[in-house]
């Protein structure tokens, strides 16, 4: 675990706009049997926490690839062996473009844990991946609602490739309000696939598992409709990035 900063901080203040948590309250949620550990649908219980109601930036990650003692600092990659061998064979990160507010991209699950932990030290808070029973509970709310706004699907509630093709994801806050989920959270749906803390082969949620982890939530590539739903699941190797993938994170005290 990282020592906090003993006078825990505001991360608005820490983090270019914008930043703001939804409070998710402590429910059940129901994972479909669509592969990985998951050989037939389970129910399982979430406890209350705060999700970021945005994914992180590429202004915001910025911050931790500029900051003294940040991405080149040994400790935030020390939690895993494999994390620390990645990290000793690449100096510097993926190169990202695209708007300042537009989730970071090109950033593996190494990256998106290194990160987490040091905002948790920064902002004096646990701060880190959801869990995919978490992100899932936060996108459909307590009803069980296939898409974060609500019942049917709808091609002008998030960024999709299935009636319009885009060349990149866009803003965060593109579809604020129309898109949001039960709770408040922004983009759950579209724009980036989000990474998990959960593994796809074994559903532990053990930094130190080497194995592949769980993504949620589909991309501004994706023309297929069920990609977007609360349900859907993919998994992709932890040292792999690409422009359809991102995260944002949870705080959990």
């Amino acid at each position: 675990m990282i020592p906090h900063n003993p006078q825990p901080k505001d991360i608005s203040t820490l983090m270019p706009p914008p930043w703001n948590w939804a409070a998710i309250p402590g429910g059940t949620v129901t994972l479909d049997h669509t592969g990985g550990y998951l050989m037939q649908a389970v129910t399982v219980e979430v406890g209350a926490f705060q999700m970021a109601r945005y994914p992180i930036t590429r202004a915001q990650f910025q911050v931790f690839v500029d900051a003294p003692g940040g991405y080149g600092e040994a400790r935030w990659w020390d939690y895993s062996a494999a994390a620390r061998l990645w990290r000793l064979e690449h100096d510097e990160p993926a190169v990202d473009y695209g708007p300042e507010d537009a989730p970071r991209t090109h950033v593996n699950w190494y990256e998106a844990v290194a990160f987490c932990q040091w905002m948790s030290a920064q902002a004096g808070h646990t701060i880190r991946l959801p869990t995919e029973a978490e992100w899932q509970h936060a996108a459909q709310g307590e009803d069980g609602r296939p898409y974060p706004w609500g019942q049917e699907w709808d091609d002008q509630r998030c960024k999709n490739g299935v009636t319009a093709k885009h060349i990149g994801p866009g803003s965060v806050r593109e579809f604020e309000g129309p898109g949001d989920s039960p709770f408040g959270v922004v983009g759950m749906a579209g724009n980036v696939w989000e990474w998990c803390l959960t593994s796809w082969k074994t559903g532990a949620n053990d930094l130190r598992d080497p194995h592949v982890r769980v993504l949620r939530g589909g991309s501004w590539f994706d023309d297929v409709v069920s990609f977007f739903r609360t349900t859907t699941r993919q998994s992709w190797n932890p040292d792999l990035t690409s422009d359809l993938r991102g995260f944002r994170v949870i705080r959990t005290d």
